[in-house]
């Protein structure tokens, strides 16, 4: 049914107000993610938020005002419906770069020190370059005040 459905629906909470009120529960759809997007997801799945965001179609914005037993919820249920799917896309592109990564280490090994030296200079400054906040699909910044 899941797959018929393209996920699967769920009620979810968000946290009180700034008055103290609780908000009425919403229901969303946590998505079965479809192959078009996984290429999109892949690099939220290290951003808990954003990745919550996105299994339901929201950003992670949205995912950040959940309750805390909803979002823990969201991700337990979103493994399960992807399981067969996107996570199992992300797992094989992990071990396919830890793989890449143990065969330029072992490369790295026949090298002489001055030469692996100036590559790790090298890949460090381009690391540094590198560093800039990513955001999560459909971010929208909050309005200036």
């Amino acid at each position: 049914m899941i797959t018929l459905n393209g996920g699967l629906k769920h009620t979810v909470n968000l946290e009180p107000l700034a008055d103290g009120t609780l908000p009425p529960a919403v229901e969303i759809k946590i998505r079965q993610i479809p192959v078009r997007e996984y290429e999109n997801g892949f690099p939220l799945v290290d951003d808990e938020p954003a990745l919550v965001g996105f299994l339901c179609a929201k950003d992670k914005i949205w995912a950040l005002g959940l309750a805390p037993e909803s979002f823990e919820e969201v991700l337990t249920k979103g493994r399960e419906v992807n399981a067969k799917g996107f996570f199992s896309f992300c797992q094989r592109r992990m071990e396919r770069a830890e793989k890449q990564n143990a065969s330029m280490i072992a490369a790295m090994a026949t090298l002489p020190a001055d030469v692996v030296k100036l590559a790790m200079e090298t890949g460090l400054a381009k690391q540094n370059q590198l560093r800039s906040p990513t955001l999560s699909p459909g971010f929208v910044p909050p309005p200036v005040r």
